[in-house]
């Protein structure tokens, strides 16, 4: 199954202690590249996360994020410092006495100290543990088959383009059949014109030799039949499952330099023009063909 880099998937559980919210996004990259937003209590267990996110992803640039509520108090393992909040108090107390002033202490100011509480720490619950997990995995699931849709879209895509190009592959066959000899009767006549009009004397035997070795220059032969084998590869590559954004990537490119050398050598007018429309379709195949993975 053909895969895009670009894909969403959520996933969510509730219980009587703890609601849990996945997010997951993801961009083309060259290579995989993970991007975590989760608790900072929880970051010991970000790379047990990341194995099971690599059972997903081959490349891409992915954002997975947390929103974790704790329901139940106990969970929450905070401790208020009363020794110190009882310190301060007395020291307030005291403050109040020597200044005559009046001591009404508002508790509720303890409240945005954060200083006055601490958090135990300790070992995460392990039904809590579970439920992340799952959870995960479930958002990684939904986020996996976003990734096949739209790699299965590109696909098809990709399918009709190279059908296409297969098509313009045909017409350069077509037209290059007769590129060779049209261009070495062409050239033969303009040499004869220029002998006969500046009534110079040259061996004959040579300068055919010379035109012969010009014409077979303009063969493109060679480069038309790696083009259709280039088609013929990439078409079997988008029906394989599996990694094949880099080869895919890697055969556009040869295919580039085919259509290039085809387009240089030929010298035909009608023959470039083709060859500007099979480059112009072909980047289309790699704007596509760089965002699977």
């Amino acid at each position: 199954m053909v895969k895009s880099m670009t894909g969403f998937g959520q996933a969510q559980m509730q219980t009587e202690k703890w609601a849990i919210f996945w997010e997951i996004k993801s961009i083309n990259s060259r290579f995989l590249d993970l991007k975590w937003k989760i608790p900072h209590s929880l970051n010991a267990l970000q790379s047990d996360w990341e194995k099971v996110v690599r059972n997903y992803a081959i490349r891409g640039r992915v954002e997975l994020y947390l929103n974790m509520q704790i329901l139940d108090p106990s969970l929450l393992g905070l401790n208020f410092d009363q020794t110190t909040a009882s310190a301060m108090l007395t020291q307030l107390a005291s403050f109040a006495k020597e200044t005559n002033a009046q001591f009404c202490p508002d508790l509720n100011r303890f409240l945005n100290l954060s200083s006055l509480w601490r958090d135990q720490g300790g070992e995460i619950d392990p039904a809590l543990k579970h439920d992340l997990l799952k959870t995960l995995e479930n958002a990684l699931i939904d986020w996996d088959q976003s990734k096949q849709k739209e790699g299965l879209a590109m696909a098809e895509d990709l399918k009709t383009r190279f059908n296409r190009l297969g098509q313009l592959v045909h017409k350069l066959e077509e037209l290059a059949a007769n590129n060779a000899e049209k261009r070495y009767a062409d050239l033969k006549e303009r040499v004869n014109k220029l002998l006969q009009e500046y009534s110079v004397q040259v061996d004959e035997s040579r300068m055919l030799q010379e035109l012969a070795l010009l014409a077979d220059r303009l063969d493109v032969s060679e480069e038309l039949t790696r083009l259709k084998s280039h088609l013929k590869s990439m078409q079997d590559m988008i029906d394989r499952a599996g990694e094949i954004g880099r080869k895919l990537d890697f055969m556009l490119q040869e295919t580039f330099r085919e259509i290039n050398t085809c387009s240089n050598k030929c010298h035909n007018v009608e023959m470039n023009h083709i060859a500007v429309e099979f480059k112009t379709e072909l980047e289309k195949c790699r704007e596509q063909a760089q965002n699977l993975e």
